[in-house]
């Protein structure tokens, strides 16, 4: 009987079109045909279609793909996107009343590792400008001193329009964003 099903399926593949490979022994000498089929395979043309993966989003209809800065000021927190992905997620202040952050879109200007505000008489570190005089930037810090202003205040809206993140925080987005990367302020 086993036997009848292994000559049976040789049949089928022979009628398939499938071959069959023999090999040699050590000495040379020819062995005989087993029964290994060799299934023939689809030309690059012939490739199966490969279903679509549905493509995530970013929130911002405006900017859908691609890098993305969010900058929520009721939520007082900063998202960076990239391609519907959370990169980052972090807690900000942005401007305290009479100097809100204005809200709109924009794209980052200029990088600078270390900016001196000249109005406000501050150092900000790891600053992106992305409008005018605003920059997403590092809590600033007097000239001399360590002091991060408003560290405490992160979470409320507390600078003069810019948009603070806290010390390390910063850094981190400052290498991630480059010039040109969107941002969304809301």
């Amino acid at each position: 009987m086993t036997r009848w099903i292994r000559l049976m399926a040789l049949a089928a593949m022979l009628a398939a079109g499938t071959t069959f490979l023999s090999g040699s022994n050590r000495s040379g000498a020819e062995e005989p045909a087993h029964p290994i089929p060799v299934l023939p395979t689809a030309s690059p043309t012939e490739a199966p279609p490969v279903a679509d993966e549905p493509r995530k989003l970013n929130p911002d209809s405006a900017n859908p793909t691609g890098r993305l800065i969010e900058v929520s000021i009721k939520k007082q927190r900063l998202t960076a996107w990239r391609d519907g992905k959370i990169v980052y997620r972090f807690v900000i202040s942005t401007g305290r009343e009479g100097y809100e952050t204005p809200p709109g879109h924009y794209k980052i200007l200029e990088k600078d590792e270390n900016r001196w505000s000249r109005t406000w008489s501050v150092w900000m570190p790891y600053a992106m400008r992305f409008f005018e005089g605003y920059f997403l930037h590092q809590l600033p810090h007097k000239d001399g001193s360590s002091y991060n202003i408003g560290a405490t205040k992160l979470g409320t809206p507390d600078s003069h329009g810019c948009v603070r993140v806290d010390v390390g925080d910063a850094e981190q987005l400052f290498k991630w964003a480059k010039v040109g990367t969107p941002v969304w302020i809301h």
